[in-house]
């Protein structure tokens, strides 16, 4: 998956159960093919964080990560109720990917719970397209897929001061809250870590070349680095406005590995829900969520956002051959502002 991070690490994690006497349907074809090393290895615990939302003019979805372990399967596999969500029909699906080594297909079709398209999962066989037999003979009858597993990209896009007049894809690159270095997971240099150690990598590396300066170390952020303690404090910077991603798809990538995440919708949206009830409902019904992806700019030596990554929050059991949505949190303050707002897809 070189074109969303550069490169992977491979772990063992990702399990899949044949069954010889299941005939898997016929599949339509994909608009490119795409192999994925087996999921990531999480090398660190992560605690659960909720970023706090901004909002300027417009609505935007703000990345929130739970409670990434360090383990490729967190429950047991019994544990693992399998994924159930609104149920699409393959002769719809528009276009998508294949993930051969983890056994799933990342379909895009027209969304089951809100005007436009929406993001689906299904299970792959393991036969290939010749009509062979794979190595492992039958069909796919069960995959598991660890949490923090990256599943596709969100979009590769540009930042701007404020999102669109129709921005319910855009998303803010804002960190906030006590430790929020610490328990804010990135990917940077082809790994997930925390947003801390990415921060310390390119802080060593400056201090090698004799600076210490921390002032311009993080996009539109102000950071500050003790070397006693080793601790990492994070502020937005209130005079930086450029920190909405706005996605940006030409027609050629519309179903590209890059850009499958904008088809993802909020499984959780009721306008008659509270704020409780949204995240227990998000909680049930959302099974993926947002991690950026950083770099260093050679240039400035700032490290900086390149485009969010579509990873599972949670370990993943699928049985269904046929597509079944899957969904994205948005946040609620999103929804408040689609509300005050009235303008998205899912007000009218």
């Amino acid at each position: 998956l070189l074109t969303i991070l550069g490169g992977w690490r491979s772990l063992e994690g990702t399990q899949r159960r044949c069954k010889s006497d299941i005939t898997f349907p016929n599949l339509i074809p994909v608009n490119m093919r795409w192999e994925l090393p087996a999921a990531i290895l999480l090398a660190l615990p992560f605690q659960q964080i909720g970023v706090q939302a901004f909002l300027s003019r417009g609505h935007h979805i703000v990345p929130i990560l739970n409670s990434i372990q360090n383990q490729p399967l967190q429950s047991a596999v019994d544990d693992i109720e399998p994924y159930v969500g609104p149920v699409g029909s393959m002769g719809d699906m528009e276009g998508g990917i294949v993930v051969g080594e983890l056994a799933l297909q990342v379909l895009v079709g027209p969304s089951l719970v809100a005007p436009g398209k929406g993001l689906f999962l299904c299970i792959y066989d393991d036969i290939d397209d010749d009509g062979g037999d794979s190595e492992e003979i039958g069909a796919v009858e069960e995959i598991i897929i660890p949490q923090g597993t990256p599943i596709c990209g969100y979009a590769r896009g540009y930042f701007a001061d404020e999102a669109e007049e129709d921005g319910d894809k855009s998303v803010g690159f804002l960190f906030a809250g006590e430790n929020v270095a610490d328990v804010t997971a990135v990917f940077y240099n082809k790994l997930l870590m925390t947003l801390s150690d990415a921060l310390w990598t390119v802080y060593q590396e400056r201090c090698e070349e004799g600076n210490t300066d921390t002032s311009n170390l993080l996009f539109g952020h102000c950071v500050q680095i003790s070397n006693e303690t080793g601790s990492v404090s994070i502020q937005a910077d209130k005079d930086f406005m450029s920190r909405i991603f706005i996605p940006d798809v030409k027609e050629d990538d519309k179903f590209s590995p890059t850009s499958l995440g904008i088809y993802a919708n909020d499984l959780a949206f009721d306008p008659d829900s509270n704020e409780e009830q949204y995240f227990e409902n998000s909680e049930r019904n959302n099974i993926l969520q947002l991690v950026w992806r950083l770099a260093k700019d050679e240039k400035t030596g700032m490290v900086v956002p390149t485009w969010p990554v579509v990873v599972t929050k949670q370990d993943i059991r699928f049985l269904n051959t046929v597509p079944m949505e899957v969904g994205l949190q948005y946040g609620f303050n999103y929804w408040n502002a689609v509300i005050t707002e009235g303008a998205s897809k899912y007000i009218k």
